[in-house]
């Protein structure tokens, strides 16, 4: 009796099913997936987007530095790099690595912040000691020139 009257409610119910899609979970993704393209500010919309968002909103640290990178990039989305440095801040705080090393480059080009040479540092810093050799590349440049511009003079220089 359970049956018969789920098989008629399903029948009166009325669901357009593509003639690709043979399955209800599919479809219902694709019905998600369009109705969250129709937003504003997704010019050509992406399952990696739209995966994106939703596991950064959830707290996934990889989720927000690849959404950090979609709003940094503006392939997918109108270029907000605010935006960007929120999200990369975000997975940053939560212990990514890579993220660590893009809010150092944030800081030190000034995308989405004030350039602070100092705080692009610290970041460097933070993910160089986790072995990201891109940020040991930097940290060392900006020792560097910290040290230059502050007369430091290196201990095995001639003096």
């Amino acid at each position: 009796m359970k049956t018969l009257t789920a098989i008629i409610l399903l029948l009166t119910t009325s669901i357009t099913i593509n003639a690709t899609t043979t399955d209800l979970y599919t479809h219902a993704r694709e019905v998600r997936l369009k109705s969250y393209f129709n937003q504003k500010d997704v010019k050509n919309g992406s399952k990696k987007l739209f995966f994106a968002m939703r596991g950064a909103k959830n707290g996934n640290p990889r989720a927000e530095l690849d959404l950090a990178k979609i709003y940094a990039i503006g392939k997918e989305v109108k270029r907000d790099e605010r935006k960007a440095f929120y999200w990369f801040h975000k997975s940053a705080l939560a212990g990514n690595v890579e993220a660590k090393y893009y809010m150092g480059v944030s800081f030190l080009q000034g995308r989405g912040v004030k350039r602070d040479i100092h705080l692009a540092r610290y970041w460097f810093k933070q993910a160089a000691k986790a072995g990201h050799q891109r940020a040991i590349y930097n940290l060392s440049k900006i020792e560097q020139s910290l040290f230059k511009t502050n007369g430091y003079k290196n201990y095995y220089s001639k003096r």
